[in-house]
């Protein structure tokens, strides 16, 4: 935490400025008095340069932040001036003082050190082979003196690039909140996306089919007519239900009274529905379960529905009726899905059939849990899809 090696006069603001204005004329004013007391008894040319150099000694702390070398250099000079005039220069007042710790304040610390014993040397010099009586006490003293507003100028320096590093560290947390919150924005599309692909997915499919039957039903069959229009009806509406809780998850102000009538996201504790409308459109779902499903994170609750959702729907789109196996073990530490399903008398299964969207949608969402997903025909002719998810059971 170090500053640079040169003026700070990007800082420089106009109450900074009046400040330095007001150093410069307080240094300046005490410098001339101090030199117009020392030559009273003096000559009228030398009480004259004594107190010009004395009043431009002071004033050189006004470029203290604009010019601070130019500073030291006028300074020096001054003092010098000063000693060759017969004049003691620690008499010349606190304009070294102002500049040690704009120094100490403004560069790094090894510059300001170096400047620092610069200018102990060159006053002890000043100060002991100089007009006057003083001694080695006088130049401890005052030698003390500068020490200590560098000491103070340092303090400052240090306190202010702390600031600036905090202030950094401030800015670059922002970036970063900015960022997690525009990653997770997208996450949440993706989220959404899957959440609709597996809603209307799954609804088109019973939808098809039933409507498919009931076109079949037309004059013929008026009561599976009527059944299959029902389903198709009931399915539509639960789609639309789905896609508005969805929806409700998008506003960024939803209504609270629509909000109130959303139904809860479906989970575990659905798969009884999922069941009646898998059988509905002609498959035999056989449904073993184990564990607490009530146990089960809501989250995860909601994927392992999704992906036994897509599984049925899937067997329903490509075997037809037939018979399906639906396992679900609810571990200490994991969550175990199963679907098997015989060989139906629709088209023959076939891995090309579980490359698209479907299975895609599944992994994503296993995956997201750190789980696992396979699916593979079976020597028998069916399909099996099996997931293996990691799970923290919720105490109840």
């Amino acid at each position: 935490m170090q500053a640079s090696d040169g003026p700070l006069s990007h800082r420089a603001t106009w109450p900074a400025a009046l400040l330095d204005v007001a150093l410069a004329a307080l240094c300046a004013f005490a410098a001339w008095t101090l030199a117009a007391e020392i030559t009273a008894t003096r000559s009228t040319g030398l009480a004259t340069a004594a107190a010009l150099t004395a009043a431009l000694h002071g004033a050189s702390v006004g470029l203290r932040r604009v010019a601070p070398w130019v500073m030291v250099g006028l300074l020096s000079v001054t003092a010098v001036t000063y000693a060759l005039l017969g004049l003691p220069v620690a008499f010349l007042g606190p304009a070294v003082l102002v500049a040690v710790y704009s120094i100490a304040a403004q560069m790094s610390r090894r510059t300001a050190l170096a400047t620092l014993a610069g200018i102990e040397a060159g006053m002890a010099v000043l100060i002991l082979l100089g007009p006057g009586d003083l001694g080695p006490d006088s130049w401890l003293f005052f030698g003390g003196l500068v020490a200590g507003a560098w000491f103070l100028g340092d303090v400052a320096r240090r306190w202010r690039a702390l600031a600036e590093e905090n202030g950094r560290q401030v800015r670059e947390l922002e970036e970063a909140r900015a960022e997690l919150a525009a990653q997770a924005l997208v996450l949440e599309r993706l989220r959404i996306a899957r959440e609709l692909h597996d809603v209307v997915a799954h609804s088109m499919s019973m939808v098809a089919m039933h409507a498919g039957a009931a076109r079949l039903a037309v004059g013929t069959d008026p009561a599976a007519e009527s059944a299959a229009l029902a389903v198709v009806e009931r399915t539509t509406r639960d789609a639309l239900a789905e896609m508005r809780r969805l929806v409700a998850v998008l506003r960024e102000h939803p209504d609270p009274d629509a909000v109130d009538s959303l139904a809860p996201a479906p989970g575990l504790g659905d798969l009884p529905r999922l069941v009646a409308a898998m059988a509905a459109v002609g498959l035999v779902v056989d449904v073993r379960t184990e564990g607490d499903l009530a146990a089960v994170p809501p989250g995860l609750s909601l994927t392992a529905q999704r992906v036994l959702q897509e599984a049925l729907t899937n067997v329903a789109r490509h075997a037809g009726p037939t018979d399906v196996q639906v396992t679900v073990t609810a571990g200490d530490d994991e969550l175990l899905l199963s679907v098997e399903n015989r060989r139906g008398s629709g088209p023959t299964l076939s891995p090309p059939l579980f490359g698209g969207q479907g299975l895609q949608g599944m992994r994503e969402r296993v995956h997201l849990y750190g789980g696992t997903i396979e699916a593979a025909p079976t020597p028998s002719g069916g399909w099996r899809v099996a997931a293996r998810i990691p799970c923290e059971r919720v105490s109840s």
